[in-house]
């Protein structure tokens, strides 16, 4: 695929998936036959490493939740990862004060999409 403009993206191709933490189902994920398939992978409970940042490539950009740098004792537990391929001048992130939560938005020849990653750990009513 290459390198995705304003003009000529088409199609958004999101794969959503929740890890559970597994560094293994996240390194298949990102290096896998179908890896290219995709433009964005939506996280939730990705595998962190001890210094906080999960695992990517650098054919992926990582996208955390806004609220990550402000909050470092806080595992992230939702995160996106951007395809190189989509230029970052049709992408941004938006600020969204809660850590479990990712919002982007992208504009295209078509108009704006809002993408929003939420982790939701089930036992909460937040």
């Amino acid at each position: 695929m290459t390198e995705a403009s304003n003009a000529t993206l088409k199609h958004l191709r999101i794969w959503q998936q929740n890890l559970n933490r597994s560094g293994i189902a996240q390194h298949s994920l990102l290096h896998g036959p179908h890896s290219a398939n995709w433009d964005i992978f939506a996280l939730q409970e990705p595998h962190v490493r001890p210094n906080g940042n999960t695992i990517s490539s650098p054919k992926f950009y990582t996208v955390y939740p806004s609220t990550h740098l402000s909050n470092p004792n806080l595992t992230p537990r939702a995160a996106l990862l951007v395809s190189t391929t989509l230029s970052t001048n049709i992408w941004h992130q938006i600020p969204f004060p809660l850590p479990d939560v990712v919002v982007i938005q992208l504009t295209t020849a078509t108009g704006k999409t809002t993408l929003i990653n939420v982790y939701n750990d089930g036992d909460s009513h937040d």
